[in-house]
C-alpha cells in the first residue's frame, strides 16, 4: 500500500511507518535499509510525529536508540492502528474477491520442522496474493508473540497452559514423550523405560528453569506425577541441543516424540518412554480478543485440514512404538474439514486451572 499520502488529523501513516521500523529493527539506518529509504528521510518523519505530538519518542543518545517513556506508551497504539488499517483492507478484498493479506505465523521448532512446510506449500497454490511468514522461538515466546500482537496464530503445546484469558486453541495432535540415550549407554539396548529406571541419572529436558505454574512442561509433570525428584542437569528449547548433548553423555534426554525425530539422531536411540501421562497435545491458539482477518481464517482452515505429521501418525498407527512400549489410546484427531467461519468458532477452552483441552465439538 502506498501510505505516502495518507492521513488522519494531520498524522501521515508514512511517520507511523517509520516510527514502527526504527522499533522493529533497533536504529534509524537500520529502518532505512529495511524501507529502501535515505537515513535522512526517515529522521524527518520521525522529528515530524515528534513535533505533531509534542513529545520526544527516541533517546538518540542511546546506541542503539530507545524508546522513552512517551515512545513506549506510543508504540502499542501504533501498531494497533496498522493492525486495524490492514484488517480493513483484507476486508475489502476479501469482499472483492481478491483475498489478499499477510499471515504470522508463531511456531516452536519442531513444529516449524515437521509441519509447516507442507502447509506453507499448500497454502501458496491455494492463495498465491497472502504472505505468510513465521514467527519463531520457544513455547512460551510463541505464547508471548501472539499476545503482544506479533503474530495471527500460534502453533504450540498446550502445557504450559498460556495465562492470557483471551488466548483460545484447538487440539492438533497428541504425541508422547521419549527418551534419548547415547548409543554406547546400556539404556540404548531396551526396548523401552520407564521414568522410574531414570532415577538418578542426570536428565536433559525440554523448558525452562524457572519456576510456577506457567514453565511446568509435559516432562516436569510426568516426573512430578510419578513422584520422582529428577536430576535435570541441563534445560533447553532446541531439540538439536538436547540430542548432542545426550550423545556427549552428559545425560539422558526426556523429549517429545517429534522433537526427536526432526533431530540428527545418529549416535543416539530413541527409547520409547511407557506409563508416561501426560502426553504433549499440540495445538493452534489465536487470540480472541482481536477480530481475525480472512487471510488468518483461509490459513487456520487449511492446518486443520492437514494431516499430522509423519512420526505422530505412524505413533496413532502403533507403528512406531516397539513391542516393549505400553501405548495409549489414539491421540486427538482433527475435526473434519470446515470452512473457514467455523474454523474461526471453535468451542473455548476451559480456565487454566482446569488443565484440560478444548476441543471443536
Amino acid at each position: 500500500m502506498n501510505n505516502s499520502s495518507l492521513s488522519v488529523d494531520g498524522y501521515r501513516l508514512e511517520w507511523l511507518t517509520s516510527f514502527l521500523a526504527v522499533v522493529d529493527h533497533g536504529g534509524f539506518a537500520a529502518a532505512a535499509d529495511h524501507m529502501f529509504r535515505s537515513q535522512s528521510r526517515i529522521s524527518a518523519h520521525i522529528a515530524d510525529l515528534e513535533r505533531r505530538l509534542g513529545a520526544t519518542l527516541f533517546d538518540r543518545r542511546e546506541r542503539p536508540v530507545r524508546l522513552t517513556e512517551a515512545g513506549v506508551a506510543f508504540l502499542v497504539h501504533a501498531r494497533a492502528v496498522r493492525r486495524e488499517l490492514e484488517a480493513g483492507v483484507s476486508a475489502v478484498q476479501s469482499v472483492l474477491g481478491l483475498l489478499r493479506g499477510h499471515v504470522r505465523v508463531a511456531t516452536f521448532p519442531s513444529a516449524a520442522a515437521a509441519m509447516m512446510p507442507a502447509t506453507i506449500k499448500e497454502f501458496a497454490t491455494r492463495h498465491p496474493n497472502i504472505e505468510v511468514s513465521l514467527v519463531e522461538g520457544d513455547t512460551l515466546n510463541v505464547g508471548e508473540a501472539l499476545y503482544a500482537g506479533d503474530a495471527d496464530l500460534a502453533l504450540r503445546p498446550v502445557t504450559p497452559t498460556p495465562r492470557e484469558s483471551s488466548l483460545e486453541w484447538h487440539v492438533l495432535w497428541e504425541e508422547p514423550l521419549v527418551a534419548v540415550v547415547a548409543a554406547d549407554d546400556p539404556l540404548a539396548s531396551t526396548s523401552s523405560l520407564t521414568l522410574v529406571e531414570l532415577e538418578g541419572r542426570p536428565l536433559i529436558t525440554i523448558g525452562a528453569s524457572h519456576t510456577g505454574p506457567e514453565h511446568v512442561f509435559e516432562v516436569h509433570a510426568a516426573l512430578a506425577a510419578a513422584g520422582l525428584t529428577p536430576r535435570i542437569a541441563f534445560q533447553t528449547n532446541q531439540p538439536q541441543t538436547l540430542v548432542a548433548m545426550a550423545r556427549s553423555g552428559l545425560g539422558v534426554g526426556v523429549t517429545n516424540l517429534l522433537a526427536a525425530k526432526v533431530s540428527d539422531t545418529q549416535g543416539v536411540v530413541v527409547v520409547p518412554l511407557r506409563d508416561v501421562v501426560p502426553h504433549r497435545q499440540v495445538g493452534v491458539f489465536w487470540d480472541a480478543s482481536r477480530p481475525m482477518q480472512p487471510a488468518t481464517r483461509a490459513f487456520l482452515d487449511l492446518l486443520l485440514q492437514m494431516p499430522v505429521p509423519e512420526p505422530v501418525e505412524l505413533y496413532q498407527r502403533r507403528e512406531l512404538i516397539g513391542p516393549g512400549g505400553s501405548r495409549p489410546g489414539p491421540a486427538t484427531s482433527r475435526p473434519p474439514a470446515t470452512d473457514a467461519g467455523q474454523a474461526a468458532a471453535p468451542r473455548r477452552r476451559t480456565r487454566p486451572a482446569s488443565r484440560s483441552r478444548s476441543k471443536r465439538g
